[in-house]
């Protein structure tokens, strides 16, 4: 009973583990225009399950359910790691598509702290991710953690443009309707400019 009950609490501290990773998983598809499954952390997840129903049919057994859970964790651990990377990867990507339609004119006139302050805060991001991957030091739930406070900054980012874009494209409509004024004008100034031209020489001569 003595060597369940052990199995099963060190079964219930991944639980928390599983969460966030689990949680990274969903996002990471739904900031996927194409709402694809992504493998990678699919097949780890896949792989500590087994770890995981293994270590229940070692309950008897402390050395083997200890070793059993202890590679479950190593493979949410990597599961959690891809997914934050494919998560971040995926807001970001949303972040820049978003904007690529628009000219660099557009953009500076009504989204000028994009570039004085989002696209520096997208690089920022995009290293801090590569380094809590490689900071073997750092504990996973931690990193994950971190990981989390960057998503959250990834996804107001993302919101804020979807609140810009409307402004965007005023612009720009703004902008096409004075252009094709100027061009209205330029030719009307240029039909009147040869018609008077040719009056002028009508008449003296």
């Amino acid at each position: 009973m003595k060597n369940k009950l052990y199995c099963f609490d060190k079964l219930e501290e991944l639980f928390s583990l599983y969460e966030k990773v689990r949680q990274a998983v969903v996002l990471s598809e739904n900031f996927n225009k194409e709402r694809k499954m992504h493998i990678a952390p699919i097949n780890q997840m896949r792989s500590a399950l087994d770890h995981i129903f293994k270590a229940i049919n070692s309950v008897d057994k402390i050395e083997t359910c200890d070793y059993e859970l202890k590679e479950a964790k190593e493979h949410l651990d990597r599961a959690g790691y891809d997914a934050f990377e494919l998560l971040a990867a995926n807001i970001s990507i949303s972040i820049v598509e978003k904007l690529n339609k628009y000219n660099t004119k557009t953009i500076t006139e009504v989204f000028p702290y994009y570039f004085t302050d989002i696209k520096p805060k997208l690089t920022d991001i995009k290293n801090i991710v590569a380094m809590l991957r490689s900071d073997k030091k750092i504990d996973s739930e931690k990193s994950f953690s971190a990981y989390f406070d960057q998503i959250s900054i990834l996804i107001n980012i993302d919101k804020k443009v979807d609140t810009i874009i409307p402004s965007l494209d005023e612009f720009e409509k703004k902008k096409k309707k004075e252009k094709f004024k100027t061009w209205i004008i330029s030719i009307v100034s240029s039909i009147i400019s040869g018609l008077s031209v040719g009056l002028i020489m009508y008449f003296t001569t």
